[in-house]
């Protein structure tokens, strides 16, 4: 048969109750205790535009290369787009603090893998749902199933 005793309660004594701040003088608590946020507070990036004028002045061309290299010859007017999105990408890389040990290794990396990222992209752009009681959708793709046959 059961015990319908309650469970031993803990000899611990309870935590203190600390009063907020709305309760000792009356004003409402601010989100971040009043300090403005990291990424909204005004800060000097002067180094940091120094830094990508320096790597965009040495390393353009490198970019450009690696984006021509990584794209497929049907794609080649993309390059400077990728390009574009490479430094674009660089730029928040410094804004953010982070440092850049190998500038050649790290923008050939980046303009590669932004390329990866395009074609995945664009793979997922061409797998559209297609509607199979549309009479103009039926009869595109039994004339691309006709000329790949």
């Amino acid at each position: 048969m059961l015990s319908m005793t309650p469970p031993a309660l803990s000899s611990r004594p309870p935590l203190p109750v600390r009063p907020q701040p709305h309760e000792r003088d009356g004003r409402q608590p601010q989100p971040g205790g009043g300090q403005p946020h990291p990424h909204t507070a005004q800060h000097d990036d002067t180094a940091a535009r120094e830094l990508l004028a320096a790597l965009y002045t040495d390393y353009a061309p490198l970019v450009i290369r690696t984006a021509a290299r990584a794209l497929r010859p049907d794609d080649r007017d993309l390059v400077d787009d990728l390009a574009q999105d490479v430094w674009l990408d660089t730029w928040r890389h410094l804004l953010r603090g982070n440092e850049v040990h190998h500038p050649a290794g790290f923008l050939a990396t980046r303009t590669r893998r932004r390329a990866i990222d395009y074609y995945r992209l664009a793979r997922v752009r061409r797998e559209q749902a297609t509607d199979y009681t549309d009479d103009v959708a039926l009869h595109r793709i039994t004339r691309m199933i006709g000329d790949a046959a």
